[in-house]
């Protein structure tokens, strides 16, 4: 039987995602799609399909999901929110995203692994991550939940990256670097140190942003 599948945001992303949800995990024969829901827009969304404000979805029965927004704080707090609701997250791993060692890696739910990324050996990423078009993550990665890599980004091997963190477009974080929980990572920025928590860095090579 089919499942009403969401996904939630109508933005760039959500249209992005509309296209690889159709390409990936034999959709069509596992899912019906329903529409966007966002808690700003309403109306009719990309490709003529309702938006729906997230209140007015009542999940009387079992329903999919995927939330197609980037930031890793805003996806926590939908995670949060849909706590104990009947609702499949499942992971999206685009059939032109190349996993090098399907064994050794490991993806949580909610995970989207976009067109163009390559992804290599003994791998953990957690729930809700975004992997961006054309990123690369090498041996020995973890990834903590909510955690956003934008387009480009490049993560070499060793890697251990927190909880809600974002990484921008184009930056590349070196050989064995520890991202601490909460940090941001400003686009084409060269990480060759740690990150400590809650830290926003940028620059080649990366430092902590003045403010």
């Amino acid at each position: 039987m089919q499942k009403p599948f969401y996904l939630f945001g109508a933005g760039g992303l959500g249209k992005e995602y509309y296209h690889y949800i159709f390409q990936t995990f034999d959709f069509e024969r596992n899912y019906v799609f329903k529409g966007f829901l966002d808690d700003v827009a309403t109306g009719q969304g990309f490709r003529n399909h309702p938006i729906f404000k997230s209140e007015e979805v009542v999940f009387s029965g079992e329903c999919a999901m995927l939330f197609a927004v980037g930031s890793p704080k805003v996806k926590r707090v939908l995670d949060e929110r849909l706590t104990g609701r009947s609702i499949e997250f499942p992971s999206l791993v685009h059939p032109r995203a190349m996993l090098v060692d399907l064994n050794g890696i490991t993806i949580g739910q909610g995970t989207a692994v976009c067109p163009g990324s390559i992804l290599t050996t003994e791998i953990v990423i957690g729930l809700h991550v975004l992997i961006n078009l054309n990123c690369t993550v090498g041996h020995d990665v973890q990834i903590g939940d909510y955690s956003s890599l934008m387009p480009g980004v490049h993560i070499s091997g060793q890697v251990r990256i927190g909880r809600e963190v974002m990484i921008g477009t184009g930056a590349v974080v070196l050989n064995g670097i520890t991202i601490g929980d909460g940090a941001t990572v400003g686009a084409g920025a060269v990480v060759n140190k740690d990150v400590p928590e809650g830290t926003t860095v940028v620059g080649v090579p990366a430092r902590p942003l003045q403010r």
